[in-house]
Formats: structure tokens, sequence, C-alpha cells
């Protein structure tokens, strides 16, 4: 049977940059790597808005992303 080992974990904010010339809104994405595998949703999501308290756009969506490496 095949295994998932998960081997890193990305976060990604994403903040509203205004409406563009075609009525839609534009976002701009801030991304950071290296976050701690073992971090909790608690723990991602306090940290992510005290980042985003740093910025002066406002944050629209927080991102989690995992890499697993599967074996069989």
């Amino acid at each position: 049977m095949a295994t998932a080992d998960l081997t890193s974990t990305r976060l990604r904010l994403v903040y509203d940059d205004g409406i563009g010339e075609d009525g839609k809104p534009n976002f701009q994405y801030k991304s950071y790597s290296n976050i701690n595998t073992a971090a909790t949703a608690d723990q991602i999501y306090n940290v992510s808005q005290s980042i985003a308290g740093l910025s002066s756009k406002g944050l629209v969506n927080i991102e989690k992303t995992e890499n697993f490496d599967i074996k069989a």
C-alpha cells in the first residue's frame, strides 16, 4: 500500500488590490515557505492576521498548501 509523507507547507496570503478596469477585483499575493508542518489551523490563522496587519491592503483569504511524497 502507498504512503503519503508530508514534506512541506506553504502559506499564501491574498490581499485586496482594488477593482480593475474590467470591473473585476484585483488581488495581490504574498507567499511564505518553510512553514512548520505541525502548525495548527489556529496558529496559521493568528500568524496570518499579524502579518496582514502590517499591510495597508485588506486581507481577503489565507491559503495553505501541503506537499507530500508518495511512496509505494
